[in-house]
C-alpha cells in the first residue's frame, strides 16, 4: 500500500478524501459508456455499485481511455471482492440518479485512469464480504406481487419497483443490432413467477446479467429485484419489466419470504391450464362471485384485455354444447404435485420439471373430469369453458370414477339433465396473451335456475 494511503470504509468517507483504500463487494455493474466532446478526446467511464457492510453501499464512476475502461470493465464482475485505492469521493448529484442504483452513502467514488488503482482482494476476509450478496437492497417487505403489476397495468407502465420472484425459465441468449449504430447487443428474457397464479417477462439487456442467467436454476433461483422498470408490451398484451442502469438483482436472498417463495416454486403448476386450475381449485368460495357479466362482456374482456391478471364473473347462461357421450376421454388421472396429466400405462407424471420425475416427491395421482362446456346467451356464446372437476362432480352428482363405470345410455341420460336449461355459472377467467392466444375460462360452480331468477339477473348488454 502506498505511503499516506489508509484503509477506510464507506460508511467513515467524508466529501473531497482521496488517500484511502476501500475494500468491498461489487453487487452491480453497468456497461461502459463513451462520452464524445469537442474539446477534449473521447472517454469513456464505468459505473459499478460497492458494498462493505449490511447497510452501506455507494457508487463508483471509473474515467478513462475507451480501451482502458473495457479492459477494466470486463476483468471485474459482479461477486468480486476488490481494492479501491485513491478514489476521489464528493456529494452526489441529485440529477443523475436515474441512470444509476439508488445507494445509502450520500457520497459517489471518481476514479480515474492515471490516479486510481483497482484490483482483486487478496486476504483471507472474502467470505464476509460474500455473505453481503444476499442481502436485498431494500428492506425485506419493500416489494410488490405480479398480481399488483398486472392488475395495475398500464397505470405501472414506466415505472420502476421491486420484486421478489423466482424463476420460471431462462431463455436463450440473443444478439440483437441496433438500428441507429448498428450495435451488437445481446439481451435474454427470464420469465419469472411468484405465488400469483401469473407470470412476468423480464428483459436482461446487461451483457453481465445476461450471462449471470446462465447460472439461474428454474424453480429454484430466487431473485430480489430493485428498481426493475415495468413495460407495457402490446404484442404479448401483457406487462414486462427491463433490467435498467438503475437495477440491482439480490441471487438467493436471505430473508423468510424468499424461503417460502422457493418452496412454493417448486411445486407450482408453470402451464396456464394448471396454473388456472390451482387457482380454481384453492379459491375460498365460488359463492362470493357475484358480479354479474354478459357472455359478450366476458369474452370482450378476455380477448382485449389491458392486464393479463385473470378475473371472475358470474354468468346466467344456457350449456349449449356439453358431450359426454361421445368418444373423447372425459376423465384423466393427474399428478396431485403438478397437476399435469399422468400416464395411465405406466403412472409417471408426463411432466419432465415435475418434482416427482426428479425424485423429490413419490408419484401420487387422483382421478379427475376433464369435461369442457359450451355457455351461450342472447349476447354470444363461451366456447371451450373448463368444469372443475368439484363442479363437475355436484352438477353431474357423480364422481369421476362412478362416472366411467355409466353405460352409455345413462351418460347420454345424464346430459340432457343439464343441456339447454338455464343456468348461473360461475367463473375465473385468465385471460388471453400473446404467448396464450385463447383465453382459459373455468367454471368453479354450476347450477340449474328458476325463469324469473333468469330474466331478472341476466344483463342486457
Amino acid at each position: 500500500m502506498s505511503a499516506g494511503i489508509r484503509r477506510t470504509q464507506i460508511s467513515a468517507l467524508s466529501h473531497g478524501s482521496s488517500d484511502f483504500l476501500i475494500v468491498a463487494v461489487i453487487i452491480a455493474k453497468q456497461t461502459p459508456r463513451t462520452i464524445k466532446s469537442k474539446n477534449v478526446d473521447m472517454r469513456s467511464v464505468w459505473n459499478f455499485t460497492l458494498r462493505d457492510a449490511p447497510a452501506d453501499y455507494i457508487n463508483v464512476s471509473f474515467w478513462g481511455s475507451s480501451i482502458f475502461i473495457d479492459n477494466i470493465a470486463q476483468n471485474f464482475h459482479i461477486g468480486d471482492v476488490v481494492d479501491i485505492i485513491k478514489a476521489k469521493a464528493t456529494f452526489r448529484k441529485n440529477d443523475n440518479t436515474s441512470f444509476v442504483p439508488d445507494v445509502t452513502s450520500p457520497l459517489v467514488l471518481t476514479m480515474s485512469e492515471n490516479i486510481s488503482e483497482m484490483c482483486l482482494h487478496s486476504e483471507d476476509d472474502c467470505a464476509e464480504f460474500h455473505q453481503l450478496l444476499r442481502l436485498p437492497t431494500r428492506p425485506p417487505g419493500d416489494y410488490i406481487t405480479l398480481s399488483d403489476v398486472h392488475a395495475n397495468g398500464q397505470a405501472l407502465k414506466g415505472k420502476h419497483v421491486n420484486l421478489l420472484v423466482a424463476v420460471r425459465s431462462v431463455g436463450a441468449l440473443r444478439q440483437v443490432t441496433t438500428k441507429q449504430e448498428g450495435k451488437v447487443l445481446e439481451c435474454r428474457e427470464v420469465e419469472m413467477m411468484d405465488q400469483s397464479p401469473t407470470c412476468l417477462y423480464i428483459q436482461l439487456w446487461d451483457a453481465e446479467m445476461a450471462y449471470r442467467a446462465d447460472n439461474w436454476k428454474p424453480r429454484e433461483t430466487v431473485l430480489f429485484i430493485a428498481d426493475v422498470r415495468l413495460n407495457w408490451n402490446s404484442f404479448k398484451k401483457c406487462m414486462t419489466a427491463t433490467v435498467t442502469s438503475r437495477t440491482i438483482i439480490t441471487e438467493n436472498p436471505d430473508m423468510a419470504d424468499a424461503e417460502d417463495l422457493r418452496e412454493h416454486a417448486r411445486n407450482a403448476p408453470i402451464v396456464s391450464s394448471a396454473i388456472l386450475d390451482q387457482f380454481a381449485t384453492n379459491f375460498p368460495e365460488p359463492s362470493t362471485i357475484n358480479n354479474v357479466m354478459s357472455c359478450q362482456t366476458v369474452w370482450g374482456r378476455a380477448t382485449n384485455a389491458e392486464s393479463a391478471e385473470s378475473f371472475t364473473a358470474l354468468v346466467y347462461a344456457a350449456i349449449i354444447e356439453m358431450d359426454l357421450d361421445g368418444f373423447l376421454p372425459l376423465t384423466v388421472s393427474k399428478c396431485q404435485h403438478c397437476q399435469q396429466s399422468v400416464d395411465e400405462a405406466v403412472g409417471i407424471c408426463m411432466n419432465n420439471d415435475c418434482l416427482v420425475n426428479s425424485g423429490v416427491e413419490r408419484p401420487l395421482s387422483q382421478r379427475v373430469y376433464d369435461l369442457r362446456v359450451t355457455l351461450a346467451d342472447h349476447t354470444g356464446s363461451l366456447p371451450g369453458c373448463r368444469l372443475t372437476s368439484p363442479a363437475a362432480s355436484k352438477a353431474l352428482n357423480c364422481s369421476p370414477d362412478e362416472f366411467d363405470c355409466l353405460s352409455l345410455d345413462a351418460k347420454t341420460a345424464l346430459k340432457w339433465q343439464l343441456l339447454l336449461r338455464r343456468c348461473a355459472a360461475r367463473l375465473v377467467i385468465l385471460p388471453a396473451t400473446g404467448d396464450q392466444v385463447t383465453p382459459l375460462i373455468s367454471v368453479l360452480a354450476i347450477e340449474k335456475v328458476s325463469l324469473p331468477e333468469y330474466a331478472s339477473r341476466t344483463p342486457m348488454f
